[in-house]
């Protein structure tokens, strides 16, 4: 009777920890969060880009400061718009998921009113399950087209730099 509790004192500690469930995989509903996002995008409708992420969710483009809150972030979202930028696609990559937690990487390419490929790129969005519902909580993205190039300098003549005339 001791060997048979005493060994069940071993083997309990081993049990429970292979009895734990690992994290749902997101995937499925991430793509089906992104199918979402691009309806709203190809409708033009910042406002309700805004709200698909959390309360204090924040957007981190390229060349401009951190957007943070539904209500900029759909104003971001409406002003891509005026651009030029009609319509999108999105591609998710890979997701790991982490209890309420989701990291996506994924690539994206934005298309003008005719068709018209203006820019590709990927990005990192990460996810929260709010209410049974996922979320964006953290979203960066970069083009992956190059940079434009700087505007070139004119050299001035030397003698008009010291003020001298000749």
């Amino acid at each position: 009777m001791k060997i048979r509790s005493f060994i069940i004192l071993l083997l309990a500690p081993i049990l429970m920890t292979n009895c734990e469930q690992p994290p749902k995989d997101a995937t499925d509903d991430i793509v089906a969060a992104n199918a979402v996002f691009a309806e709203h995008f190809n409708a033009h409708n910042g406002k309700a880009l805004g709200e698909l992420y959390t309360k204090d969710g924040r957007l981190f483009p390229v060349n401009s400061p951190v957007i943070e809150g539904q209500e900029a972030i759909g104003k971001f979202w409406s002003a891509v718009f005026g651009m030029g930028i009609d319509n999108a696609t999105l591609s998710t990559v890979h997701v790991e998921t982490f209890n309420n937690t989701a990291v996506e990487e994924g690539a994206y390419k934005l298309f003008d009113s005719e068709g018209n490929q203006l820019d590709e790129g990927k990005y990192i969005i990460i996810w929260k399950n709010v209410d049974g519902q996922w979320r964006l909580d953290r979203d960066i993205f970069s083009t992956n087209m190059p940079a434009p190039e700087p505007p070139k300098v004119e050299e001035s003549d030397e003698s008009d730099s010291d003020g001298d005339q000749a």
